[in-house]
């Protein structure tokens, strides 16, 4: 009877988790769909902001501003590494950070000084543990980022580079490439480019299909206002799509979680009827024994 209850006990625990991972799978859920819908709506502006450089610079032709200045072979890299605040992601934080830490190594082993930061509590444990130096740490972004608290950090690093402090600036995020595909990702956004998506045509393929505008004041006047905003938008956008990317690992995460809770649940009824069959059994093995010892 022991083992049955021990049996029975086991199966309620494994329920109550299951109600758990399902609630935060439910929870992920929509929270994947609203941070979904926040990069769905910051990304036509970003694109036409990104048109309107495209068509700024090269109505400008060749333009020297900092923000366009590349520096090779890059003597400083500044390593941007986004993370989250909370876990039960699965793999979601382990792997961007493993990014990171591969592509510092592999600029200090080209002969360049590089400065991580991190940004999120679970980057930063598994930072420290593995004891990666690291030039600032942030946790107060969240799976909410407001555009006022990236632009601080957008200004900084665009500072850095304006004055030769830095050469390069890449961030570490979880690309969104569909439904069922996220992967860790490296982009450079400074020195800025025209930052491609994958199957994308470039901005130039078709020819005649930029307008020529006469711009007053200078084109080289309206990139050096231009650049820094499209810097901050993509910085922007890439916090947005690595929210999107935790909440679909997290999601991901519980609905498998619920599975195999509901798998073992199964298991664990069986084993229990097993052990209830075997009981009974005994039980009446024991009464007959016992009346066959009397007569």
């Amino acid at each position: 009877m022991a083992k049955a209850k021990a049996i029975i006990k086991r199966r309620k625990a494994v329920l109550n988790t299951r109600k758990i991972t399902r609630t935060m799978e439910l929870v992920s859920t929509a929270k994947f769909k609203q941070s979904f819908n926040r990069v769905t709506n910051a990304q036509p502006y970003r694109d036409t902001l990104q048109e309107m450089m495209a068509d700024v610079a090269a109505a400008g032709g060749e333009v020297d501003l900092p923000l366009l200045a590349r520096r090779d072979p890059p003597r400083h890299v500044t390593v941007l590494l986004l993370t989250s605040n909370r876990g039960l992601c699965g793999s979601f934080n382990s792997h961007l950070c493993r990014k990171a830490i591969a592509l510092v190594e592999e600029h200090r082993a080209g002969g360049a000084q590089t400065a991580l930061h991190a940004v999120g509590k679970k980057g930063i444990s598994f930072l420290r543990f593995q004891r990666v130096e690291r030039a600032a740490d942030y946790v107060h972004f969240g799976d909410k980022p407001g555009y006022d608290d990236v632009e601080v950090l957008a200004n900084q690093f665009i500072d850095d580079y304006a004055n030769a402090r830095t050469d390069r600036v890449i961030v570490v995020y979880q690309r969104y490439l569909s439904a069922g595909v996220q992967r860790p990702w490296a982009d450079v956004l400074l020195p800025v480019t025209q930052r491609q998506e994958e199957g994308a045509t470039a901005p130039d393929a078709a020819p005649g299909s930029r307008s020529d505008y006469v711009y007053s004041p200078s084109a080289e006047e309206l990139l050096r206002d231009l650049l820094p905003a499209y810097f901050k938008t993509t910085l922007y956008h890439v916090f947005l799509e690595n929210v999107v990317g935790e909440h679909r690992a997290r999601m991901v995460a519980m609905k498998n979680a619920t599975d195999n809770a509901e798998e073992m649940s199964r298991i664990l009824t069986r084993k229990y009827n097993r052990a209830r069959q075997s009981q009974i059994t005994s039980e009446i093995s024991e009464i007959i024994s016992g009346a066959a010892a009397v007569s």
